[in-house]
């Protein structure tokens, strides 16, 4: 990806109040766990301790889940949650857990005991049901933090 690509994208999703959590390509050979680390520093404390997450949790907004089309879209987020690269887990263990983040939907509320740092709130179902591009970013938001935990 060009370096034009990239900025771009970065503007894209701190435009929709996303902090781009994979700035550089994947790292490979020797080399790569130095540029993972410069990657690393270069983020905001709380992107870094997200940096370390290799387990995720889906919260959604309950009252969205009645709607068919937008319970079929969280059950095909939750089945993206392993194609990502991260492993499943329910919402009442990430407190416990600090290799684990919940990804928290629109106007769901925050999970108890879980802290802020590992929370990342995105858009409503509704709206990413509604926006491909915002739906894409959020993919991709996904699979940075899997390819975070390797390494």
């Amino acid at each position: 990806m060009s370096a034009a690509a990239v900025a771009l994208r970065q503007r894209r999703l701190r435009m929709l109040g996303i902090q781009p959590l994979r700035l550089g390509g994947r790292p490979t050979g020797a080399g790569g766990a130095a540029a993972r680390a410069d990657v690393v520093a270069g983020l905001p404390a709380t992107a870094r301790e997200i940096a370390a997450v290799s387990r995720l949790a889906l919260q959604p907004d309950t009252a969205e889940l009645e709607t068919p089309a937008l319970r079929k879209m969280y059950e095909a987020l939750t089945e993206a949650v392993g194609k990502a690269g991260l492993q499943r887990v329910r919402v009442c263990d990430v407190a416990a857990d600090p290799g684990a983040a919940v990804m928290v939907f629109g106007a769901a509320a925050l999970p108890d005991g879980v802290p802020p740092a590992r929370v990342l709130r995105v858009d409503p179902l509704a709206v990413l049901h509604g926006d491909r591009e915002r739906k894409r970013l959020l993919w991709e938001q996904m699979q940075a933090l899997g390819r975070r935990e390797d390494g």
